[in-house]
């Protein structure tokens, strides 16, 4: 692996509320990812994955209130001006969004695009950039690039415009790498191939990677360590293997027990209710009305989200009564 990257992300107190900041629908979040490590963030729609991502990049509209600090090297990302924060994107920090057709001009060639993205980072000619982008494309794994590159995104598959998406971000080889699921348009096949290119690049590269997903088994498949979302808090954050296999939080063994792969081949489990409507204020353990093991102490107060081991981070006050539960549970690896 490169050793380029050497910036770490820390992420501490994050908050993003609307409507004059009654509206909280993010709440203080706080985590890390070190130089060329590739942490993922899961949990259902809704829960704030998204809006973390793109708060790190200065993405949110006008209307959004952020709150703590967002620091990567020595830059506090929420502090910095508009003209260091566009400087910044693409060139240091790079996002892949879930649809690739919203991130590509439907009249504009796609060689063309990634070309445009390598002149905005380095003073190249056009027929430099125009090189660049077809080496580009064919990192990233489509076959005569140079024919392609003369194509329109209509005229690709959703699997082969991520990979462009994928070869855009790039471009200017930033040293942290944001995925917003970038595998959810995608058939399975396909998925897993995007997937197994974003990770060889992020090694062959040295960058470090935050990937967002729904999808447990895609995050633990790919990432060191994992946090779990949840009504726009994170619930838990450990190593991807402890996390599977020994879950600190309701919320997280509601998601593994509902996975094909823990399933004897009956019906999945499935985690009762809805997740409440982002913004929605509550006093005490927002996942209280879900989860089956709440006390009348759950509902009480806010829960702190405190390191109940080393490496380990937990916002439940009930963990004793699942370390006893856990001779129950199948045990889980990030293999599968």
């Amino acid at each position: 692996m490169s050793t380029r990257a050497s910036e770490r992300l820390t992420v501490d107190g994050l908050s993003v509320a609307f409507g004059g900041g009654v509206r909280r629908v993010v709440r203080d979040v706080s985590f890390t990812v070190e130089p060329g490590e590739a942490v993922g963030i899961v949990g259902e729609s809704g829960s704030g994955k998204s809006l973390t991502l793109r708060a790190i990049l200065g993405l949110l509209p006008p209307a959004a209130r952020v709150e703590g600090s967002i620091r990567f090297g020595d830059r506090d990302l929420t502090r910095i001006g508009s003209a260091e924060m566009q400087a910044l994107r693409g060139s240091t920090i790079a996002m892949v969004f879930q649809d690739p057709m919203t991130a590509l001009n439907p009249v504009l060639r796609v060689g063309d695009a990634v070309a445009q993205v390598v002149s905005s980072h380095a003073r190249v000619s056009r027929s430099a950039a125009r090189q660049a982008a077809i080496e580009l494309m064919e990192r990233v794994g489509i076959g005569d690039a140079a024919s392609r590159a003369r194509a329109y995104p209509h005229q690709f598959s959703g699997g082969m415009r991520q990979r462009i998406v994928i070869a855009m971000a790039l471009a200017a080889r930033p040293t942290l790498l944001l995925a917003d699921e970038p595998t959810t348009a995608l058939d399975v096949i396909v998925q897993a191939e995007i997937l197994r290119l974003l990770d060889r690049l992020r090694r062959e590269e040295g960058m470090s990677l935050l990937l967002v997903s729904h999808d447990f088994a895609v995050v633990s498949g790919m990432c060191e360590r994992v946090g779990v979302m949840y009504a726009g808090e994170l619930v838990e954050l450990g190593p991807a293997r402890d996390v599977l296999s020994r879950s600190l939080h309701p919320y997280t063994i509601g998601l593994l027990e509902s996975l094909p792969e823990a399933s004897d081949g009956g019906r999945l489990p499935s985690i009762p209710g809805s997740p409440p409507e982002p913004g929605d204020l509550r006093v005490g353990c927002g996942f209280a009305p879900r989860c089956r093991f709440v006390t009348d102490a759950c509902r009480a107060a806010p829960i702190p989200f405190l390191e109940v081991m080393p490496g380990r981070r937990s916002r439940c006050i009930r963990i004793d009564h699942l370390e006893a539960l856990r001779c129950t549970l199948p045990e889980r690896t990030s293999d599968g």
